[in-house]
């Protein structure tokens, strides 16, 4: 299923602030710099995949498939990352930049063997 790069940000950013207690629609829209009405047609969606629950106007949950997803495009975006600013040595605020639009267009195949590779300079170094 092919969410798109829009969507899969607003999961990235439930599960960060998940870790730091309640999701709230009000914090989705200030973490991501966009409009309440924007966050509450993201979170339609979301729910109609099956990815978060949510009562009306309240706190948004995970739901096991939504945290499994946005684990696994927050550890793309991670890994990434690091492999940007320790290997590449890209300056941290583009190595960011960078990470948030490689982790949607990057195949599977290819993003396993950079990671491998990452992994593997990380434990020589």
């Amino acid at each position: 299923m092919e969410l798109g790069q829009s969507r899969e940000d607003y999961l990235e950013c439930l599960l960060m602030l998940e870790e730091n207690g309640k999701i709230r629609s009000v914090d989705v829209a200030k973490k991501m710099n966009v409009s309440k009405p924007s966050v509450n047609k993201a979170m339609n969606v979301l729910k109609e995949y099956g990815f978060i629950s949510q009562e009306n106007y309240g706190d948004i949950h995970l739901t096991e498939n939504g945290r499994a997803l946005a684990e696994n495009i927050l550890n793309r975006h991670r890994t990434l990352r690091g492999f940007l600013l320790e290997v590449l040595k890209v300056e941290a605020s583009q190595a960011e930049e960078d990470a948030c639009k490689i982790e949607h267009v990057l195949s599977e195949e290819t993003f396993i063997k950079l990671s491998n590779f990452y992994h593997s300079y990380q434990n020589h170094e």
